[in-house]
């Protein structure tokens, strides 16, 4: 079969396509939901718990994130956190006892910050480096608090979207895909994992499955699931499709989404703050990609082309001209969304004196576009654009890549993170003479050598013991994602759950990470995802190695300089750190500033019975 006539023949969903993407207070009541603006990890610069041990970050890792002078903390629901040897704040009548912890009357709630099962690092004990801030919990976690949530309860709803049979076998059959079955499993592991190792007060946290009702494209069947999940009371809804209109909808029912990908910030701020995801937003793809293009590639020779395939092209003795592609939309629907990406692309450009001799849109619909693809191509060629930046789905550089070598096109690839084009994986299926020139940026990390080595395989087989490898499916690393997400809001928003107080608990997580294989993570209203820093990234065809899936095979995407990362405003002027360079990684069990979380959690049990950490 040939790359086209797996285009044509499978058509994959929009849908499907992000399922596959990686690779995560105040008083209920009186804010208004559409500017709950708080900042950015509050507690950040106020003090090392254990300097390097939570991925070089210094923090002091706080479940609230407000520090006060007397060393106690505030959760996201405005319970006091009190820090060991503490006393408590703000008027509080409890009294402090011996050794520095305060004796709560009956009934209050209590939270001891670095008390409980902790590790080295302050963290919750867990594998995930990324695990919160450890705590004791001791008291009542007032019962009903808000919607989806009761005494001992926190209901959970997936979104599953509609597949298409053959676009699913398929999907099997290449390794990308996990039978639904295999899914529910994996979740449910996951979930039973997360409940034993996240403080969720006294709540089990349910995980329940809605099919949706309609394909991912309209808009009157994600309006109707909105209605139908509300109906269903659940206190957060995961899942789903890439597209905003689930979202939203949701949103304004005051129900926690983290069912959108890599959207406009635009689009999360004018909601209420109640939507996110692990992926950083299509701005802040967009901010990385410019300011390195602005600093390391500029006006400079296209040296990285492909003019070896054809000789009079001549692009690598020509100064850049960039072209933009970008998707604006699925089987004819053109989405706002596309738009405002384009925009604000440009825009960052404009910021150092660059700009897209060419921008093309396209409607993500493989198998019905295939002339799109060769008119975007052939206007590329007859424009003399040297350098192609996609902003894409994961399938089209199937065709379009094909598509240019048919053409005798061999330009530069920018590759700015987006829509899987930064893996290994979908590398190895794009025509192999045009993506040797593919270079860019990523937030994507260094991954480990082998998947029985990742955090999600770990997780999936110590919430279901006596499973056997393969179990968890090949995709366990981005089933993770959404569940770390959403038992990280719990544990920080303390036992007043609300949406308020999730919301707020997610600003307070302490920045961690920033290194090869730890990405800088925090969130804010701004930029409510989790990623925040790019690695350089360059394919090289010919180096064999593992995939994102453990698939061994030649192709790799390759992290530049070790895998180091950068912040928007710190990428480094000269020329780009690709193609040559001996000190890149694709793959490492130990890579700079430290591979996967030396804890691991073999060794103890937890009883059929148990519910979750403090039931």
């Amino acid at each position: 079969m040939t790359l086209r006539d797996f285009a044509d023949r499978y058509g994959v969903t929009l849908a499907v396509v992000v399922a596959l993407t990686l690779v995560l207070v105040i008083t209920p009541g009186n804010v208004d939901r559409r500017a709950l603006d708080v900042g950015s990890g509050s507690a950040a610069g106020a003090g090392a718990v254990d300097p390097g041990a939570v991925g070089g970050v210094t923090e002091t890792p706080t479940a609230g994130g407000v520090v006060a002078a007397d060393g106690t903390v505030t959760a996201g629901d405005g319970s006091t956190i009190v820090a060991p040897g503490g006393t408590t704040s703000g008027g509080s009548t409890r009294a402090t006892t011996k050794g520095g912890t305060t004796a709560a009357s009956a009934g209050t709630p209590q939270i001891q910050l670095g008390k409980g099962p902790c590790r080295p690092d302050g963290r919750e004990l867990g594998i995930a480096r990324y695990m919160p801030p450890c705590l004791l919990f001791t008291g009542s976690n007032g019962g009903a608090t808000g919607r989806g949530v009761t005494g001992d309860k926190i209901k959970i709803v997936r979104h599953v979207p509609q597949v298409d049979p053959a676009t699913q076998a398929i999907l099997e059959g290449a390794k990308l895909a996990d039978e639904p079955a295999e899914v529910t499993r994996a979740f449910k592991a996951l979930f039973r994992y997360a409940n034993m190792h996240y403080e969720t007060y006294g709540r089990e946290v349910e995980y329940l499955e809605y099919q949706a009702s309609g394909p991912n494209e309209s808009d009157e069947a994600m309006k109707a699931d909105a209605v139908k999940l509300a109906d269903m009371k659940p206190f957060a809804v995961f899942g789903g499709p890439a597209r905003g209109i689930l979202a939203k909808e949701l949103a304004q029912r005051g129900i926690i989404c983290i069912c959108s990908v890599s959207l406009p910030s635009g689009f999360y701020n004018a909601q209420p703050p109640y939507i996110f995801s692990s992926l950083p937003t299509v701005d802040e793809h967009g901010i990385a990609s410019a300011e390195y293009i602005g600093k390391r590639l500029g006006r400079k020779n296209a040296v990285f082309a492909g003019d070896e395939f054809a000789p009079g092209q001549g692009f690598k003795t020509k100064p850049r001209k960039y072209g933009l592609i970008f998707v604006e939309g699925e089987k004819g629907q053109v989405y706002p969304e596309g738009k405002q990406a384009r925009d604000l692309w440009i825009k960052e450009m404009a910021r150092y004196d660059l700009k897209y001799e060419v921008e093309i849109g396209y409607l993500y619909d493989p198998g019905r576009n295939q002339q799109d693809m060769t008119n975007i191509i052939a206007t590329m060629k007859s424009k003399g654009v040297t350098t192609v930046v996609l902003l894409v789905d994961p399938l089209t550089p199937i065709i379009l890549t094909a598509e240019a070598t048919r053409q005798q096109y061999f330009p530069e690839w920018f590759v700015t993170g987006t829509g899987l084009s930064d893996t290994s994986a979908a590398g190895r299926i794009y025509d192999q003479a045009q993506w040797r020139h593919a270079f860019g940026v990523t937030p994507l990390w260094v991954t480990w050598t082998e998947p029985a080595k990742s955090e999600g395989y770990r997780e999936f087989h110590h919430g279901m013991p006596g499973m056997r490898p393969n179990d968890e499916g090949v995709l366990i690393n981005i089933y993770r994602a959404p569940v770390q997400q959403l038992f990280t809001g719990i544990h920080m928003a303390g036992p007043r759950l609300t949406s308020d107080t999730f919301a707020q608990g997610l600003y307070n997580y302490p920045k961690t990470g920033g290194t090869a294989a730890a990405p800088l993570v925090y969130i804010t209203r701004k930029y409510p995802t989790q990623i925040k820093d790019f690695a350089e990234v360059f394919y090289k065809a010919d180096e064999p190695g593992r995939d994102e899936r453990g698939e061994q095979g030649n192709g790799m995407m390759m992290k530049a300089d070790g895998g180091k990362r950068y912040q928007a405003g710190q990428w480094p002027v000269g020329d780009p750190k690709v193609f040559n360079d001996p000190t890149a990684l694709a793959v490492s069990d130990n890579p700079p500033g430290g591979g996967p979380f030396p804890h691991e959690q073999d060794g103890h049990q937890h009883p059929a019975s148990q519910r979750c950490m403090t039931c």
